[in-house]
């Protein structure tokens, strides 16, 4: 029997309005995420009185916290927001963030200060649904590319103004005592304001939601009545449930495929100046050109029998490891060895202390480095991997990478013109090479996904991998910088990249068809409809 039911021609539409408000939703985390790490670092010195012992340290826990809360609530908050929406566990998250936020701002011992992150991670579940919301408002595959290519953006948007945000507005009784005196509020809390400002944004975030933004739960809201996902599959990809219901058939078209293999860890709620999220589960990924991979022939139904975790799946989850540790050890270590006072004369080099600037140049610094991240990953990473090929690109970046840390310990004995231009030639390095690596890794890692069935557990292997590394990062940098200075600590960072280089050896070559760049999304010039055949030779690095 026809139905009555006519179609919506808007239906599948791009959902231009719905991505923006939740894009406003997204931006207001990086501004609190990004500004904490301008000023993290002297705030640990004044919540110790003064006293530097072992600052590095402390000031790396501050930023791991929140990641740490976050991973052991993820999982819960994405069953809640099956079973009660989408809409109100975003909303109730950045509360979260705020709440958070506002206790960082007021704290005066460290313990507060530390709880005041992991409160906010416990409370933040917006990570992972906000990802499913973004696949359940996009209908259409060929809409895929250019919806998730907005939250890597704003992200990175958000980074920005969050980075320039903490370093001017962090102690402003010291840098703008006709504004704010001594004895004032700011001065007596003097990292308040920029917390503050954070909340105003996220609170403001918080309002626009609640009017505009829509449920996109099929559970709840007008998706219940839209025939979305008419298969009645037991197909599992990333928007299946956490808890399906016994009665799978009866709830195929009521449920949203919600990611069911949720990463252990969540790297959004770290504070990198690029978002590097990724999921292999899905059609496209990238940054802000989204990479879209020729589609696979085979069917996604049935069951697969073979081994998940072959050889070349687990080299490249250790090269992602790898990568991951020195890049968030880098993000946390910079503002660090910037703020820290110099342990010898200017001009003399200086291995122990640092280079001694203020919260505002780290800000101007951190702001500049995410401006250089949005320039690469929009400008230079879709020609340099056209250009260069998958394999190749993956190599050099790997190979080149530990130029960008040996630049910063010798800083020091430089003449202060050149200090600035060393800074950021390593931020350019840095940058270029960790952009370029990531998304490379990826293209690389679900060509050796042995079938579509298993893509879920290869991307949380090697998800959970990365941010188990990044969240571990920032605290063991800061020990090394504690125990042996500011050169061992960036060595260290050399040396974790060099045993990358090293690991490429064990890591087989892949032959990956060239891509190219057309309407913002990377292609394969093989077709459409052509897999990407994965060939392992012996380990070795190719020319």
């Amino acid at each position: 029997m026809p139905s009555d039911r006519t179609p919506d021609p808007d239906s599948h539409a791009f959902p231009t309005k719905q991505l923006t408000i939740l894009a406003i939703c997204r931006f207001s985390e990086p501004i609190a995420f990004n500004s904490i790490l301008a000023y993290t670092y002297v705030m640990v010195q004044d919540l110790h009185g003064g006293d530097d012992t072992d600052a590095s340290f402390y000031a790396g826990l501050l930023v791991s916290a929140y990641a740490v809360a976050e991973a052991l609530t993820a999982i819960g908050w994405g069953a809640l927001s099956d079973r009660y929406g989408r809409k109100p566990i975003v909303l109730f998250g950045l509360g979260g963030v705020a709440v958070s936020s506002l206790i960082f701002g007021l704290a005066t011992e460290y313990w507060v200060a530390l709880l005041a992150r992991f409160i906010g991670g416990a409370l933040n579940g917006n990570v992972a649904v906000m990802q499913t919301m973004v696949a359940e408002m996009v209908k259409l595959p060929e809409h895929e590319p250019k919806a998730y290519a907005t939250q890597p953006f704003v992200w990175t948007l958000g980074g920005i103004v969050g980075s320039a945000m903490g370093g001017f507005l962090a102690q402003p009784a010291k840098f703008y005592p006709s504004l704010f005196p001594a004895d004032g509020l700011f001065g007596r809390y003097p990292y308040l304001l920029p917390n503050l400002v954070s909340v105003i944004v996220i609170v403001l975030a918080i309002v626009q939601g609640i009017l505009f933004l829509e449920e996109t739960n099929p559970r709840h809201g007008k998706a219940t009545h839209e025939s979305v996902f008419e298969e009645e599959d037991d197909t599992v990809d990333e928007r299946t449930p956490l808890h399906r219901p016994k009665n799978r058939r009866s709830s195929a078209r009521s449920q949203s495929r919600a990611g069911s293999d949720r990463p252990m860890f969540i790297e959004e709620s770290l504070p990198v100046p690029v978002e590097q999220n990724f999921d292999l589960r899905r059609s496209s990924f990238g940054t802000v050109h989204s990479i879209r991979l020729p589609p696979t022939t085979l069917k996604q139904n049935g069951s697969f029998n073979g081994r998940t975790y072959n050889f070349t799946i687990i080299m490249l989850t250790i090269a992602f490891v790898l990568v991951s540790y020195h890049q968030m050890a880098f993000n946390t270590l910079l503002p660090t060895h910037l703020l820290d006072k110099p342990a010898a004369a200017q001009g003399q080099l200086d291995l122990i202390g640092g280079l001694g600037y203020t919260v505002h140049d780290v800000g101007v610094y951190l702001a500049v480095n995410g401006i250089l991240g949005l320039f690469i990953q929009a400008v230079i990473f879709p020609i340099f991997v056209d250009k260069v090929g998958v394999w190749k690109a993956f190599v050099l970046s790997i190979v080149l990478y530990p130029s960008a840390y040996v630049v910063m310990p010798f800083l020091s004995a430089m003449p202060p013109a050149l200090v600035s231009p060393g800074i950021y030639l390593s931020l350019i390095l840095q940058s270029f090479f960790g952009i370029i690596v990531i998304p490379c890794a990826l293209i690389l890692l679900k060509d050796a996904t042995p079938s579509p069935l298993v893509l879920g557990k290869v991307n949380g292997l090697a998800m959970s991998a990365c941010c188990l590394a990044r969240t571990l990062s920032p605290p063991l940098v800061g020990i090394i910088y504690s125990a042996g200075g500011s050169a061992a600590a960036w060595f260290s960072c050399a040396g974790v990249a060099v045993i990358g280089i090293l690991q490429l050896i064990w890591v087989p070559r892949k032959h990956v068809p060239a891509f190219v760049v057309e309407n913002g999304a990377m292609t394969s010039k093989a077709g459409p409809n052509t897999r990407i055949r994965e060939v392992e030779t012996a380990p070795s690095i190719p020319e």
